[in-house]
């Protein structure tokens, strides 16, 4: 095993002095060892359930207890700061639509308003009990079901916090729009992950953080609960996973909800932690960055004693099949970590990720007799790399050493194509063909890329944020043949976003009509600007004339009518037009 270890960082130290640094635009130059072999996997990929409580705890406690306590695992430097692809929008929103009416949450209930153009009104507003803190509210629509989730503090009857959070899942049927029926009220234990809906299904994944480790004979309090309508169910041991790199003192629960009765489908839970989701047909992918440390024997230096140490960031992924239950369906272990959350992806059965790779070799100088220590590091390697998977996890291809010694900020994918920023360089990678993954072409974006959105036929738009008094760029890329990417337009404005425009509906891109939106900041306040693609070049529309446009409105486009919708009100506005056509108050009483 040693032997292995230093062969692969001999093998990183000489890709990396390969490798040119510094420069902002990514080169490939063949991948690195981009997999752990098949002990790992099987390790992963295979865990066993728990037999009892006890096995749970000691899983636990034993967490984060590695071979040297001199070094901690967050002193080690993350992925670089930057620019953060986002491609795919989350599947919940504070505003969604079944074309007809309009479904929007505020602090105290659901709001429906009739789409009705001119005619649009507030038709029912029905109380949600939600007291105390939260946060994460989303909503999630489905045939005639909605389900509005956020998370918040347990407290007890006399306010005081319990130490537990929980993620809230309150189902309605909007059978009847102007008077929804709430069917289910449920819970699940920790602060929520992610959320996704597949097919009818509400894929809820949550930390359980606890504070303090119970005593053995109190093993039973650290079990994750479900709650159903009044009624409350345990994960049993037999239901929780061991994983073989426990997090300390944190569970992963991740939970199916039928939308369509209201009822739990299935649960389970792992003893580690989960730093992203992501979902696609009836897959959950659960990744989780960790630092693998190994020391060796401790050796005489004259009057030191010397331990030498390697340390390297992972992510171990975990595959969950949605098939009626949830059931663990294979996982694997990358080098590296995962650079951010939108940094996997899919496409024909095949698992494309982005890593950035961070090993070190140190030592630990001991000097016992006069009470004195010193670190001395030795080497360090740091580099990004995508790689392939295909239906199994195996690594069937990879791009090594993108964006030099520094890495890459940030990575996304967009059908055959991966797009990677490093500085202000936004490059296109054709992954057409999974097995030898090549880079194409590289542009200059003149800020921070923050979104990318499909704009049909083959088109996308890249939003890029500027520095400080700079300008917002948009440039729309011609994506039909993925070896050649070519730029069709571009074009600069004084309109720089307000919110996050990384949530869902927070940007407009239309595909089928070209309308492009976002609330920016104007000289008497928060606007609303619009941009149309026309299929051949980017054209500015101005901003619309708004009394009032919220930081983080939502923008709805239906008709040919769009709707900026936020707890306040929703302004029914005609981009043809450029003006608003009414506005609908959200205010109860």
């Amino acid at each position: 095993m040693k032997k292995t270890v230093y062969l692969l960082l001999a093998l990183l130290l000489l890709t990396s002095a390969l490798s040119a640094c510094g420069k902002d635009t990514p080169e490939s130059a063949g991948p690195i060892y981009a997999e752990h072999g098949d002990i790992q996997r099987e390790a992963l990929g295979s865990l066993a359930p728990a037999a009892d409580t006890g096995a749970v705890l000691s899983s636990l406690a034993s967490a984060g207890q590695g071979v040297s306590a001199n070094w901690q695992a967050e002193e080690l430097e993350t992925p670089v700061p930057g620019p953060r692809l986002n491609v795919r929008e989350t599947s919940g929103d504070t505003a969604v639509t079944d074309g007809s009416y309009i479904y929007m949450i505020d602090s105290y209930g659901l709001i429906t308003v009739s789409a009705a153009g001119t005619a649009s009104e507030v038709r029912a507003y029905t109380k949600v009990e939600r007291t105390g803190e939260r946060w994460g509210d989303c909503l999630y629509l489905w045939q005639d079901k909605v389900a509005v989730l956020w998370s918040s503090p347990d407290y007890d009857e006399a306010g005081s916090w319990q130490g537990s959070i929980q993620t809230w899942v309150v189902v309605f049927s909007v059978a009847d729009p102007v008077a929804p029926k709430q069917l289910a009220t449920l819970a699940v234990d920790g602060s929520l992950v992610s959320a996704n809906l597949l097919d009818g299904t509400l894929c809820v994944v949550t930390q359980k953080t606890l504070l303090n480790l119970p005593q053995a004979d109190q093993a039973d309090s650290l079990l994750p609960q479900l709650h159903e309508n009044g009624k409350t169910f345990t994960l049993q041991a037999g239901e929780i996973y061991l994983s073989p790199d426990p997090a300390k003192t944190a569970l992963t629960v991740a939970a199916a909800i039928r939308l369509e009765d209201g009822r739990f489908a299935d649960a389970l839970a792992f003893t580690d932690g989960t730093d992203a989701v992501y979902a696609n047909g009836q897959d959950l992918y659960l990744a989780r960055t960790c630092w693998k440390e190994e020391g060796s024997a401790p050796r005489q230096e004259g009057s030191y004693q010397v331990v030498d140490y390697h340390s390297a960031a992972e992510t171990e992924l975990k595959r969950l099949r949605l098939d009626g239950g949830l059931r663990l369906d294979g996982g694997c272990v990358i080098y590296g970590a995962l650079t951010n959350p939108n940094g996997m992806d899919l496409l024909n059965g095949q698992l494309r990720i982005a890593t950035r790779v961070d090993e070190r070799n140190y030592a630990i100088y001991n000097d016992e007799a006069h009470g004195w220590s010193n670190l001395e590091q030795r080497d360090r390697v740091t580099e990004s790399q995508l790689a392939i998977l295909d239906g199994d996890l195996n690594v069937v291809g990879a791009l090594a050493k993108l964006g030099g010694a520094e890495g890459i900020a940030s990575c996304a994918f967009l059908q055959a194509n991966a797009w990677i920023t490093a500085g202000a360089t936004l490059t296109a990678a054709d992954l057409s063909d999974p097995t030898a993954p090549k880079l194409s072409e590289s542009f200059q974006t003149g800020g921070e890329t923050l979104l990318l959105r499909t704009l049909g036929k083959g088109c996308v738009l890249a939003f890029s944020v500027p520095g400080l008094g700079g300008k917002v760029r948009l440039a729309v890329y011609d994506l039909s043949d993925p070896a050649s990417p070519r730029q069709l337009d571009s074009m600069e404005l004084d309109a720089m976003p307000t919110g996050d425009l990384t949530a869902r509906g927070a940007f407009l891109a239309d595909a089928e009509t070209g309308w492009i939106g976002w609330p920016s900041a104007g000289k008497d306040g928060t606007e609303y600007r619009l941009v149309r693609w026309t299929g051949s070049k980017l054209d500015d529309q101005g901003a619309l004339s708004l009394n009032y446009v919220a930081d983080d409105a939502r923008s709805l486009l239906l008709n040919g009518t769009l709707y900026l919708c936020s707890p306040a009100q929703v302004a029914v506005t005609d981009p043809e037009a450029m003006k608003v056509l009414t506005t609908v108050s959200n205010a109860v009483g």
